[in-house]
């Protein structure tokens, strides 16, 4: 069984030119390529049991760079980690040329989860010649692992790899320390990812009694909150708030905090009120709708999810997106049903 099933299949995809315009079937490069991921295959193998069923896809008769197949599409989407051989063969191939978008939404895809896309440079190229996704906002193109002699650009081991020198050991070295990490990463996270989506279609399971949600408002929007709550009730929901008498300095604030975190234990969500445009709700923000949402998430192993009920009408200071946070316009109409409907789908923490 692939070491990444049943998240993704196959565990690595490796994109590479032939280095065959003429169609000949015979390529140095080709053997090269196949001899290096061979080389990569065989050290984790031999090393480490734990990746017996490492499933790495690297077709020797099909040239994925030279037409990218409805079916070879699927296997590129599918995989965990993409591999990409980096020549001058590969910057003129096909998919940079005609399949540019579709490449891009793969690497962009891949680049904002743990780093799975690996560069080879199996020659030295000009980073102008890279497509704007392998590079960073200042035209650098990724670092990769260097596999060509820096002397003659030739790639190490030149032209089948049977003898590996120094060079070639060490870059094997990193590449396999830096993959079999990421790969390790990919898995936990995967198994994560599962395990707080399977949790959270539980809490979905048709409930006994009212939904209940813990709703935090600053001291001086208790109309508001009233006001508030009482739309909610409408819908079957419940909101809780906890008698909060800490006092001021830094005990007072932890025996609120306390006093809120055993509440909303026994809610589904939290939500917090923005009553006013006063810079205070950015503190409250981080403090509960960030803070003490993870900590609650972590005490009851399942996820807590934050939204924002604001009646400002105005944009929010910060941009939430990044902690999963979801802001709902209560001076529109529509804004219960779509509460509703945000309590009602899957959260992953």
């Amino acid at each position: 069984m692939p070491y990444l099933q049943p998240h993704f299949d196959p565990d690595i995809f490796v994109s590479y030119s032939h280095g065959d315009p003429r169609g000949t079937g015979g390529s140095s490069l080709k053997a090269w390529t196949c001899a290096l991921i061979r080389a990569l295959e065989d050290q984790i193998l031999s090393l480490d049991p734990e990746f017996d069923g490492l499933d790495i896809w690297i077709d020797e008769k099909i040239d994925p760079t030279a037409h990218l197949t409805e079916g070879l599409r699927a296997k590129v989407g599918a995989s965990g980690v993409l591999i990409i051989i980096m020549s001058k063969r590969y910057l003129a191939s096909s998919w940079c040329r005609d399949e540019l978008d579709w490449f891009r939404s793969q690497i962009v895809e891949r680049s904002g989860d743990l780093g799975r896309v690996f560069i080879i440079r199996a020659q030295p190229t000009d980073a102008k010649d890279w497509p704007d996704f392998l590079r960073d906002e200042r035209g650098h193109e990724m670092p990769g692992f260097c596999f060509h002699d820096r002397n003659d650009g030739f790639p190490l081991g030149w032209p089948e790899l049977k003898q590996q020198n120094e060079d070639v050991v060490k870059e094997l070295g990193r590449l396999q320390t830096a993959l079999t990490r990421r790969l390790r990463e990919l898995r936990d996270r995967a198994e994560k990812r599962t395990k707080a989506e399977e949790v959270a279609r539980a809490l979905l399971l048709p409930r006994i009694g009212p939904r209940r949600i813990y709703l935090h408002s600053g001291s001086d929007a208790e109309p508001e909150r009233v006001n508030i709550s009482h739309a909610l009730e409408q819908d079957g929901i419940v909101p809780l708030t906890a008698h909060i008498n800490g006092g001021g300095g830094l005990a007072g604030w932890q025996r609120d905090s306390k006093a809120r975190m055993e509440a909303a234990k026994r809610c589904e969500a939290l939500a917090l009120l923005r009553a006013d445009d006063d810079d205070r709700f950015v503190g409250d923000l981080i403090d509960i709708g960030v803070d003490e949402c993870d900590r609650i998430a972590n005490a009851r192993g399942a996820p807590f999810p934050c939204a924002i009920l604001d009646k400002t009408g105005t944009n929010l200071p910060i941009d939430v997106s990044p902690f999963r946070i979801e802001r709902f316009d209560v001076t529109q109409e529509n804004w219960r049903g779509r509460f509703r409907d945000w309590l009602d789908r899957p959260h992953v923490q």
